[in-house]
């Protein structure tokens, strides 16, 4: 290889379309084996890339790691964003604004992983699968960074559509909630095969509707009944 050939393949490793082979790779490898059944060289080997080439752009797996859940979250978490506000500026019932505010914590991240290809339907069964990580891991920092505050915007939404309920009860309901998206989001096929095949898992958008309804119906449980008339 001449010189100059050289010098070409050498800035092209650099660039950033290297950069994001090895962030798709990544983000399919954690989800197939997770954080610690991954290494870098699983990872450079899918991207079919030099190791020295992941130490080059992130570093460490840690860091590689951390830059596989930043690179989406922004444009995640304002796709959240723009669909609570939607929902907040409906003229609708107590439980019809209920079910609006626990629609638009879903169907966004549904809509990602149906229509926004291979590397978000990756990014969000990664996101579903850190929900169930200890959370003290340093590797998962940056879900807190860039989610935490419209957890806590949809949390006060209903707070504030809902001021008898008690506050821990919101916090435990939307638990149980997030609990059971991250559950939905993984695909398992649990349900098709205990329903024989009337269910299927990969429903996403029927199951968008039903849960919703079905929450609902739980959060206004742990009302006042004049906050459900």
């Amino acid at each position: 290889m001449t010189s100059a050939a050289t010098k070409k393949s050498a800035v092209k490793s650099r660039s950033p379309e290297t950069r994001n082979r090895i962030l798709d790779a990544a983000e399919a490898m954690f989800v197939e084996r997770g954080y610690f059944g991954t290494s870098l060289r699983d990872i450079t080997s899918e991207a079919n890339l030099q190791v020295a080439l992941s130490y080059y752009h992130f570093g460490s797996k840690e860091n590689l790691f951390k830059a596989v859940i930043e690179r989406r979250a922004e444009d995640n978490a304002q796709g959240l964003e723009l669909a609570l506000e939607e929902a907040l500026a409906l003229d609708a019932e107590p439980e019809k604004a209920l079910q609006a505010i626990l629609r638009a914590f879903l169907h966004p991240v549904v809509e990602r992983t149906l229509n926004g290809g291979e590397g978000w339907k990756n990014y969000i069964r990664l996101m579903a699968q850190l929900a169930h990580v200890p959370q003290q891991e340093s590797y998962i920092a940056p879900v807190a960074t860039y989610y935490d505050a419209i957890v806590a915007r949809f949390i006060e939404a209903l707070r504030t559509r809902f001021p008898s309920m008690d506050a821990e009860d919101v916090h435990w309901a939307f638990y149980f909630y997030q609990a059971a998206i991250t559950h939905v989001l993984a695909e398992s096929g649990l349900i098709d095969r205990q329903s024989g095949g009337l269910c299927r898992a990969r429903d996403l958008n029927k199951i968008v509707d039903k849960m919703s309804l079905f929450f609902s119906a739980g959060f206004l449980s742990l009302c006042p009944q004049e906050q459900a008339e």
